[in-house]
């Protein structure tokens, strides 16, 4: 009888811990890239926003789709569990920190110049990265190839429209994004195709959902297992000739989980601390 009432304790003390719930809610959050993310009028748009409702459809779920500023969205996806951050390049870096699902979208990162300026002139790869200085969005996995590779003038900004801004005010003289999105940067912006040339590849790009380190793997497989059903349908590759014409949808589908994560602490001896049943118990001092 003792022990029933201390597992019946036992499973009131864990119910009202805070933050305990049967249903896991889901924080997805996204940031403005266009095409693949951007926000019209307070709504998420965009083919990768597009993709994200038909899974939610097809998991019955509705979950608000966030648009946050890029660093706000990543600290977030990098701080707190239960947070699903899309679109995300594939790094070394990020497989570390994050479940992947994907590729959702397959680009390249890559150099641009105004055509008129680089009409004139021929410009090897190295003396891009020794002379010239290049605008980036801040923080993006665009910026941290910029430093990996050794490229000496970083001009970092908040926003994409802005460092196609700069460069088109010859505030910089190079573009670093991806191919993806660099045609409707442009013409968000208010230039023509002829307005800019693509002078250098740097490394080639795939697009993943990234969930948050302590998201439940049941719903990081319900995901995968939905997006996996749309690429084998085709829907996904209508999707992806609605905003890619000219673009091959990626059919193949990967999940990448980090590695774990083992604190030295769990290394350590455990000090041993009363349960709340030893405290319960009545212990008569010893009269001796």
């Amino acid at each position: 009888m003792s022990q029933l009432k201390y597992l019946l304790f036992s499973c009131l003390l864990l119910l009202s811990q805070p933050g305990f719930s049967h249903e896991t809610t889901l924080r997805i959050v996204t940031e403005h890239w266009p095409p693949m993310t951007f926000e019209n009028s307070g709504t998420a748009q965009g083919m990768a926003v597009e993709l994200t409702r038909l899974i939610q459809k097809n998991l019955s779920m509705k979950d608000e789709i966030e648009v946050l500023p890029w660093p706000r969205a990543y600290n977030t996806a990098l701080t707190q569990p239960n947070v699903l951050l899309f679109t995300v390049v594939r790094t070394p870096e990020r497989e570390k920190n994050f479940t992947l699902i994907g590729p959702i979208a397959d680009g390249e990162i890559s150099l641009y110049m105004q055509a008129h300026v680089a009409g004139k002139n021929t410009f090897r790869l190295e003396d891009i990265k020794q002379r010239l200085s290049v605008g980036t969005h801040r923080g993006t996995a665009f910026h941290a190839l910029l430093k990996q590779q050794g490229f000496q003038h970083i001009v970092p900004v908040n926003s994409p429209e802005n460092a196609v801004r700069m460069l088109m005010s010859g505030r910089v003289e190079v573009l670093c994004d991806d191919d993806l999105a660099v045609a409707e940067l442009f013409r968000r912006t208010g230039y023509q195709t002829e307005d800019y040339v693509k002078v250098a590849s740097l490394k080639s790009s795939s697009l993943y959902f990234a969930f948050s380190r302590g998201t439940e793997p049941r719903v990081i497989s319900n995901w995968q297992t939905a997006l996996a059903e749309i690429k084998r349908t085709g829907e996904f590759e209508g999707l992806y000739r609605k905003w890619f014409s000219h673009l091959k949808a990626p059919k193949e589908l990967l999940l990448l989980t980090p590695p774990v994560q083992v604190g030295l602490k769990l290394l350590e001896m455990p000090v041993k601390r009363p349960q709340v049943a030893e405290l319960l118990i009545f212990r008569p001092p010893d009269l001796k």
